[in-house]
């Protein structure tokens, strides 16, 4: 079953999470200039108008296809896009992947823990969903921080997973259930 866009949007006092729209351009602008971000993810490494137009269309095709869902991390107090954080519907059944990334001018400010923290509650608690699976390279520490910090169990590393420029790296798998939730809320 598809995932539908959360209604009502989702927001917090730094975020709000929200469809991509072609003003978005200026983030994928900023992402593709760091170094990391186009690595492991579509992202163009070479920007361009009509590379992030691309960009920005195959974030809607993710949920009309069915396979997932991709939303814009913007700032609240502005609306500009900072960020992604993405959802891909898992293998099994009731199963999702999670993704995320922040421009470099906004690390740091906690809009990419706030936007992990509104998704993946939503998803948990809201939709058929009830296991949500994160991917890190082990040298990103803010990531792996990030992850903990919102409750989720590292359960070991992938062994030459991710495809990075012409070479394969090792990650790190963590998750997060819905009885995870129901037992730190007890």
């Amino acid at each position: 079953m598809p995932l539908e866009y959360p209604d009502p949007e989702l927001r917090s006092d730094l975020v709000h999470l929200r469809e991509w729209g072609y003003a978005d351009l200026p983030c994928i602008e900023a992402a593709s200039a760091d170094p990391r971000i186009p690595q492991g993810t579509t992202v163009p490494a070479e920007y361009t108008d009509e590379g992030g137009r691309a960009f920005i269309e195959r974030q809607w095709s993710r949920q009309t296809s069915g396979r997932g869902l991709s939303l814009a991390i913007a700032d609240a107090a502005t609306g500009e896009a900072k960020g992604l954080v993405f959802l891909g519907l898992g293998q099994g059944r009731g199963h999702c992947d999670l993704g995320y990334w922040v421009v470099p001018e906004a690390r740091r400010r906690g809009l990419g823990t706030d936007a992990v923290c509104l998704l993946s509650r939503w998803v948990l608690t809201e939709t058929d969903v009830h296991r949500l699976a994160a991917q890190v390279v082990p040298d990103n520490p803010p990531s792996i921080g990030l992850l903990r910090s919102l409750g989720f169990s590292v359960e070991g590393r992938l062994r030459s997973w991710l495809w990075v420029e012409d070479d394969t790296v090792d990650v790190l798998q963590f998750s997060l259930l819905r009885s995870d939730l129901a037992r730190s809320a007890s």
